[in-house]
């Protein structure tokens, strides 16, 4: 067996098929997530933001005031637009119209018309940039790993990535933790190539501000590949004898990045140009002192820090499967083996690569990229961050898929290596590939479309996650399957509790025509129905229930391999 390299061509085909796949697979199976609790609010933020920017187009000057800036981009500025200006456009591009009496006030004429190619659900509209950018993420993970690996290599690097049960469900919603997980990947790619190349060193500055304007996670990629970069040139320079000039410690695309970044970032995000130094420390003292989720985390729950130190640990080691994780531990390991190599087998003899190296392309061809120091700082870093006890509690897995595709690199770096041991006939290995996915493939089949429910299949699935006392879902998500159902669970009533499930989430459905007709939203206290989504700090919820609509059984549960993700209250049958 080998581990035979792709050529451009191919690779490039095979990567954009893949990605496109993804991204229709996407876009069918997310239409049966349901709108979870922050979508909401990034709904209503876009349709703000794509009437700025059809504004723009129409009266530019007028658009381009302060005033009118502010207007449109005060809703949700706590976030970066990039994503919710994109979801915008795309729900005027390709959006159905909304259902009669939901137009947004200010925002839409009276009568809206719908999309100019009215295709989709203005929802799925609105998710569909996220999930085109997901699709990328697995073409460039495809096309990394089988430019040196193989179509294999290629292949365990993307579903590493993508068969995660927690990565799908997050990869398909209109939110910014994939999207910012694919542009940190491409952000440690521009990187690479920028080592050598002129073009990406000035390219990895923007490419950095453009993942900036996803989310603030990558404000953290700049600081990290500068310690790579100090770190792999120290390296060459004190056990390699290698010269290394000043040009090489500082070069341009870190330069490139430091200057670059910032200001790509800001002409993305018109909020910050009316007054940019109180509304950048606005951004920061948000995130600094963010609201806290309860976490559920081995049967305790937990609403403010500290969490335990091995919260992400353990919980990457329950929701990714075994054999990914396994991979990618040994693929760690062997891509660091390989950066301490002897001299003799990483880098061309003393004194033949110096010319070569320079301000404008700092890493001589030849040099070790460093590529498991790389993979390891950019996969462990996030956890951390996480695991740190000053941290704030954002929530759950979504806050460290950044170092995922990391973590599908070494993967893939491992199965490449193993390929090109002796081991057997032809067929092996496509078998162990098999091997390899077959776990995150099957669970995250399994747990469509309550993914964020679903666990390991070494932890016992969703079951396993249960009885270890995981979360559950925290977002209100599981319900939008039983929708149609919902008039007969709760007896006809029009009174309805909603639970965690966020306002902006029952607009939404409204809109789209998926909402109970005539049923009404309402506080617990006039309820004749209600929903209750499962969760250990939302148990006091339910006794509630319980003692006002006089029964404890409920009508309906939504469930997930026999665990209950949401329960449907009415009155009792008469």
């Amino acid at each position: 067996m080998t581990a035979s390299p792709l050529a451009p061509r191919p690779r490039l085909l095979l990567a954009a098929l893949l990605g496109l796949a993804t991204t229709a697979a996407l876009a069918r199976g997310h239409l049966d997530v349901g709108y979870v609790r922050d979508e909401g609010i990034y709904f209503d933020a876009s349709r703000h933001y794509a009437r700025w920017a059809a504004a723009l187009l129409e009266q530019p000057g007028h658009a381009l005031t302060a005033a009118e800036r502010d207007r449109w981009f005060r809703i949700n500025h706590e976030h970066p637009a990039l994503l919710k200006l994109l979801a915008g456009i795309s729900a005027r591009a390709l959006a159905q119209p909304p259902q009669p009496g939901t137009a947004i006030e200010g925002v839409e004429p009276p009568a809206p018309r719908g999309g100019v190619v009215p295709l989709l659900p203005e929802g799925a509209a609105m998710r569909l940039p996220a999930q085109v950018i997901a699709g990328l993420g697995v073409a460039l993970l495809f096309a990394t790993a089988a430019a040196t690996g193989g179509v294999l290599s290629g292949l365990v690097a993307a579903g590493a990535f993508m068969l995660l049960p927690h990565v799908w469900f997050h990869a398909g919603l209109h939110a910014f933790d994939v999207p910012v997980a694919v542009a940190m990947l491409t952000v440690v790619l521009a990187y690479r190539r920028a080592q050598s190349s002129r073009r990406w060193g000035v390219a990895a500055g923007v490419v950095l501000g453009l993942a900036i304007a996803v989310k603030h996670n990558a404000l953290f990629a700049g600081p990290l590949l500068a310690l790579h970069h100090f770190a792999t040139l120290a390296h060459a320079r004190i056990r390699h004898r290698r010269p290394v000039s000043w040009g090489q410690w500082f070069p341009l695309p870190l330069w490139s990045m430091a200057v670059l970044a910032p200001l790509v970032a800001f002409a993305l995000w018109p909020w910050l140009w009316s007054d940019p130094i109180a509304r950048i420390g606005e951004y920061v003292a948000f995130h600094r002192q963010h609201a806290y989720y309860n976490m559920e985390f081995l049967g305790a729950n937990y609403n403010q820090p500290p969490m335990p130190i091995a919260y992400p640990f353990v919980l990457t080691w329950a929701s990714v499967p075994t054999t990914v994780l396994v991979l990618a531990l040994v693929g760690l390991v062997v891509a660091l083996r390989d950066d301490l190599a002897p001299l003799w087998r990483v880098l061309p003899p003393a004194g033949t690569d110096a010319a070569n190296a320079s301000f404008w392309t700092p890493r001589p061809a030849g040099w070790n990229r460093g590529d498991g120091l790389l993979w390891l700082i950019m996969g462990g870093f996030p956890l951390l961050l996480i695991a740190l006890p000053s941290t704030p509690i954002f929530g759950g897995t979504k806050h460290w898929i950044t170092a995922y595709p990391f973590l599908a690199l070494a993967a893939a770096h491992a199965f490449a290596a193993l390929l090109r041991r002796p081991l057997g006939p032809r067929w092996l290995a496509p078998a162990l590939a098999i091997v390899c996915l077959a776990p995150g493939a099957i669970s995250t089949f399994d747990g469509h479309p309550f993914g964020m429910s679903q666990y390991a299949p070494f932890v016992g699935g969703a079951r396993g996650g249960a009885s270890l006392g995981l979360g559950r879902g925290f977002w209100g998500h599981a319900i939008a399957r039983e929708l149609p159902l919902l008039p007969r669970d709760v007896g006809g009533t029009a009174r309805l509790y909603v639970h965690d499930m966020h306002e902006l989430a029952v607009l939404q459905y409204r809109r789209e025509g998926r909402w109970p007709e005539g049923a009404e939203s309402v506080p617990l206290a006039r309820a004749q129905s209600g929903l209750l989504f499962h969760e250990l700090h939302m148990a006091t919820w339910e006794y509630q229930l319980w003692e006002q609509l006089g029964q404890t059984a409920p009508r309906h549960v939504v469930e997930l391999d026999g665990v209950p993700l949401t329960s449907v209250y009415g009155p009792p049958p008469r």
